[in-house]
């Protein structure tokens, strides 16, 4: 016998709320038919901090781009990014949440809308960045070439540095990443 027996408890099966699970098959037919994502309103976009919980770590980019459909197959084709579920479209068409995995960190991403003017953010414009996304990366020279390829200005070019091997690139939809291959263990990372 399987101790685990013991812990099981039978399923009592209990009918959904009718309007919960009308809603339910409603978003579900649209997904399934709508392959640009789901919509959803604001309230049911809503959730506590607990209801993420583990799923994320303790620090996670929210980035805003013009363009999100094209920034996200840009990340995953340059980056090695995997989308984490199906983007959340605005009744406006833009993407209003995606999210892309990128090693053991999480992207966060919204397009640009009109929706939420109260909501003071938007996609960089300008040649100033007011942050930089720090990526190590397998290959600094391949990720930097394979990023070039895709649209992305190489500010600075693959270099070795003290702190590592590292380039610095611009994607297509102005957000500066600092790529880096830091040293190996018990190398002389002192600078001199």
């Amino acid at each position: 016998m399987d101790p685990l027996d013991a812990l099981r408890t039978p399923v009592d099966p209990v009918d959904p709320d009718p309007t919960f699970a009308e809603q339910l098959r409603e978003r579900l037919r649209d997904a399934i038919a709508n392959t640009g994502g789901v919509t959803m309103t604001d309230a049911e976009t809503r959730t506590t901090a607990t209801a993420t919980g583990t799923d994320y770590p303790d620090l996670s980019p929210y980035i805003v781009v013009s363009d999100a459909r094209r920034a996200l197959t840009w990340y995953v084709t340059v980056f090695g990014a995997v989308r984490r579920g199906e983007p959340i479209v605005n009744a406006d068409g833009t993407i209003g949440h995606a999210e892309v995995a990128i090693g053991d960190s999480v992207l966060m991403l919204a397009e640009q809308s009109d929706l939420w003017p109260e909501v003071p953010v938007g996609a960089p414009t300008g040649p100033t960045h007011s942050h930089t996304l720090h990526l190590q990366v397998a290959d600094v020279d391949e990720t930097t070439r394979r990023a070039a390829e895709h649209g992305a200005h190489v500010e600075r070019p693959p270099r070795d540095q003290h702190y590592g091997r590292g380039a610095v690139v611009i994607d297509p939809f102005g957000h500066r990443w600092m790529l880096l291959v830091p040293p190996a263990a018990g190398s002389d990372d002192s600078g001199q």
